[in-house]
């Protein structure tokens, strides 16, 4: 009887993995790679595009908009030299000194370029307290000599001029960099500024004008136009198109909607004025010229008593400006207060002959700077006006000039000793007599 055949022991072969399953697999292997690498790749590939648009914005001079890009760069490079020392640069470029300070240092220790850091040590020193003595000399040169940073340098430079009262040496450089670089806004609107300080409107009209033609969106310089062209020109319909514009752009700014109710008025728009008004006072009740143009449209409207109230409150937080007092007086008339109106009429005088005074002296300094005695005889005029604070800037920027000049010492003194400060007066009234020489104000 033949056996049975033993069983089959080899193993039953293999089925090899489906094509399908081994796609799969390499498309998460392939995911799960890409995850790894755009983790690690993004926020750096995010940093450098941020550096790129903080210097972007900060040349436009938004300077908020490139700390905000700056400060995500710092959320991923901590240690970089490089982002400290924008940051820096730009904290000092939007005048927080402390903070430029601060992230200097930084870089410094990060180990960033020392001649880089040098500079910036230079341009911090000089918007704190004014381009002066080996600064401002070193400053002065690398400008003349093209330096990379010559843009930087240029504004810190105009920057610190102004912020220490010397306007003559701000509109120098301000030029220089004009001449070098026509295509850029931000000199013209500084220049502007300062030409309008003078009293020279048609041409500081002009530098806002070509602010604009740069950079449609210089706001500051749209606001200033709307301002001119409302109280120089006595054309409300240009100035109503400015502070439109720089509504759209910043809507609740409180000198934006106050120079657009006056157009409103002035074009026969009562509601649309009171509308402006309303906006503006409910954010700031107090605001002395928004009453102030709240009682004109009473007034125009034959209502005499409410106007008196608004022009109550006006007076409460009023400005020392010429102009203020000036229609002020024009109202108090028009209300038959014929004493009130003659008061606001008379200081309107004195202010406005002191400002003429200020702008004049102002205007000569152009042709000499290093003139203390100007300077000293500005900070009388302010002084005289009540302007306390600007004032005591120009004395001291007369002794910058000159420290030993005897009238300004003297001017210090009496302002000294009238405001009960014993010491200093007598410190000063030592150097007005010239028993004592003096190193700095």
């Amino acid at each position: 009887m033949p056996l049975p055949a033993p069983p089959n022991s080899s193993p039953a072969p293999r089925r090899s993995a489906s094509p399908r399953r081994l796609l799969v697999v390499v498309l998460v292997i392939l995911a799960v790679m890409g995850w790894v690498g755009y983790a690690v790749v993004a926020p750096e590939w995010r940093a450098d595009r941020a550096i790129a648009l903080a210097e972007q914005v900060a040349a436009e001079g938004d300077y908020d908009r490139a700390r905000g890009y700056l400060d995500e760069v710092l959320k991923v490079r901590p240690a970089s030299g490089q982002a400290r020392f924008l940051m820096a640069r730009t904290c000092r470029r939007a005048d927080d000194l402390t903070a430029a300070a601060a992230h200097l240092r930084e870089a410094k220790r990060l180990g960033w370029v020392p001649d880089a850091v040098e500079v910036e040590e230079h341009l911090i020193e000089a918007q704190e307290v004014g381009p002066r003595g080996p600064n401002e000399a070193t400053l002065q040169l690398l400008a003349l000599t093209h330096h990379p940073d010559e843009r930087v340098i240029l504004e810190a430079l105009a920057k610190g001029y102004r912020n220490v009262h010397r306007p003559e040496a701000a509109v120098k450089w301000l030029g220089i960099w004009i001449t070098r670089y026509p295509d850029d806004w931000l000199p013209r609107q500084w220049r502007g500024e300062i030409l309008e300080a003078f009293n020279l409107t048609d041409d500081a009209r002009a530098d806002y004008q070509r602010a604009l033609e740069l950079r449609p969106a210089a706001i500051a310089a749209r606001r200033r136009l709307g301002r001119l062209e409302l109280t120089e020109k006595q054309n409300p319909a240009a100035a109503a198109e400015h502070f439109t514009a720089f509504l759209e752009a910043v809507p609740e700014d409180p000198d934006g909607l106050l120079g657009l109710a006056e157009c409103r008025r002035t074009q026969g728009d009562p509601d649309g004025a009171r509308g402006l008004l309303d906006r503006l006072l409910g954010r700031d009740p107090g605001n002395a010229r928004g009453c102030l143009e709240c009682a004109a449209l009473e007034a125009d409207a034959g209502r005499p008593a409410s106007a008196l109230t608004w022009m109550a409150r006006a007076e409460a937080a009023f400005p020392d400006e010429p102009q203020p007092h000036y229609r002020l007086a024009l109202l108090l008339a028009r209300l038959d207060r014929p004493d009130d109106a003659a008061r606001h009429m008379r200081r309107f005088h004195e202010l406005d002959e002191g400002y003429r005074r200020i702008a004049a002296l102002t205007k000569q300094l152009l042709g000499d700077p290093a003139s203390a005695d100007r300077r000293g005889q500005i900070g009388a005029e302010f002084l005289r006006l009540g302007r306390t604070e600007s004032a005591l800037a120009w004395f001291f920027s007369a002794l910058n000039e000159d420290p030993g000049h005897r009238p300004t010492h003297r001017a210090l003194a009496e302002h000294y000793q009238k405001t009960g400060q014993s010491v200093l007066a007598a410190r000063h009234r030592q150097h007005a007599e010239g028993s004592q020489t003096v190193a700095n104000p």
